[in-house]
């Protein structure tokens, strides 16, 4: 089996492990081909599963997602968000951090707010206020899609 048709096949099927039958039939070339597809499979699996949740119900109405460009990192102080085509960078206190948190994990825009009321207390209604003001400015600078 061929690299180029290892990979077509990983690809229509979804399953990306070889199994030991198929390495045993395979010549020392084609060995090494299928190695190699492993290995790049399982760096792309291993790099990727952290967005899997938001890939997985992308398609949905309403749910929203980190925009290609960007990406989100958390820090002590709450989380950063780098926007790479301009290289902006935006620090999260950590109420934004909780809000981007949310986006990632592929909450809905209509149900985001109650959710963080679910996890955190709110007894002012602070909170509230603050996530909806940043989740329109996110969605106004182009940081996350629906």
């Amino acid at each position: 089996m061929s690299y180029e048709a290892l990979l077509r096949k990983s690809w229509k099927s979804g399953d990306f492990v070889v199994s030991e039958n198929e390495a045993v039939q395979a010549d020392a070339t084609d060995t090494a081909s299928i190695l190699k597809v492993r290995r790049e499979m399982e760096e792309i699996a291993a790099r990727e599963v952290w967005d899997a949740n938001s890939c997985l119900v992308a398609h949905r109405e309403g749910i929203m997602k980190l925009a290609p460009f960007v990406k989100f990192r958390e820090e002590k102080f709450g989380a950063v968000l780098f926007e790479t085509r301009s290289e902006k960078v935006y620090t999260l206190s950590p109420t934004g951090a909780a809000v981007v948190r949310e986006v990632i994990a592929g909450a809905e825009s209509s149900n985001l707010v109650a959710k963080l009321k679910e996890k955190f207390e709110d007894p002012t209604g602070k909170m509230a206020t603050e996530a909806q003001t940043f989740l329109a400015q996110l969605k106004e600078k182009g940081l996350i899609v629906e």
